[in-house]
């Protein structure tokens, strides 16, 4: 169901994407719906055991997942999405939804399923990713509605995201990148997601320090990493650097998610914890 190529323009963004409400603002008529996203299911149980969470890509991960060229095949197959009326196609099939990311109550169903439009950096999708739980395109939805039956939902498998060297990486089971990893996070406000990611994906510690604190309680030799940005206070760096801990942006952090293994620290440009994107030409 999906069609592209492997190379693809990488957006130079850090940070999870609030979403825009992809395909939410049309009408909100069955009768017209149904032409294009499918009927509600004949059956009343033909998702029953299913846990589903819906997410949709926000605007700028849809301008970064756009091809190269107009000779370039798209990343994913398009079609209109209406987040609300795929929601009710799934539960008029028995199907649960979960309004938030809840992985005991993923683990615990026959199936769990993160449904979107294209793959992206929301929160949901940065946590499925890291929890193993399947992202599927919400053709899935449609084509299971229109004929009736339950097809299978690896054959609209969306891609865990771009990894590092601007291509696709496909979808894969849950991995620890960070395992075994002690992680310091410094920010100005809470980084619970980084933190769940972090956690979720094998590391043995993770503690949170505000940026505008002062670095003296940062203890020597506690820490193998610090994710920051360029909030970081010159004491926090200058304890940092003097124990010659490396320091990162979340760019490194989600691109180890994205690609299911820990990359290096200095791999990449935009892993540097000050990095600024180059100005547009």
């Amino acid at each position: 169901k999906r069609g592209r190529r492997g190379g693809a323009r990488a957006g130079q963004r850090v940070g999870v994407c609030n979403t825009s409400g992809s395909g939410t603002d049309l009408p909100w008529d069955h009768s017209d719906l149904a032409e294009t996203h499918g009927p509600l299911p004949q059956s009343a149980s033909l998702f029953v055991g299913f846990v589903f969470m819906l997410t949709a890509s926000s605007e700028s991960d849809r301008q970064t997942n756009q091809p190269i060229s107009d000779g370039e095949e798209e990343y994913v197959q398009t079609a209109p999405y209406h987040k609300r009326y795929t929601e009710t196609q799934l539960e008029a099939g028995a199907g649960f939804i979960l309004n938030d990311f809840n992985e005991e109550q993923c683990k615990a169903a026959y199936q769990s399923l993160l449904i979107t439009d294209q793959h992206s950096r929301t929160r949901k999708y940065l946590l499925c990713v890291a929890s193993g739980v399947p992202c599927v395109s919400h053709i899935w939805v449609r084509d299971c509605c229109k004929e009736g039956k339950l097809l299978n939902y690896r054959n609209y498998l969306l891609p865990a995201g771009v990894g590092p060297d601007e291509r696709i990486v496909e979808w894969h089971p849950r991995c620890s990148p960070f395992k075994a990893l002690r992680v310091l996070l410094v920010f100005e406000e809470p980084a619970e997601l980084w933190s769940e990611l972090l956690m979720m994906s094998g590391a043995s510690s993770v503690r949170q320090h505000q940026a505008e604190k002062d670095s003296s309680d940062i203890p020597v030799g506690k820490f193998d990493v610090v994710v920051t940005d360029r909030t970081c206070p010159p004491l926090v760096l200058k304890s940092v650097t003097s124990q010659e801990v490396p320091m990162v942006s979340p760019e490194w952090l989600i691109h180890s998610l994205i690609c299911g293994e820990r990359l290096g620290y200095h791999s990449n440009p935009q892993y540097r914890h000050d990095y600024t994107s180059p100005p547009s030409s």
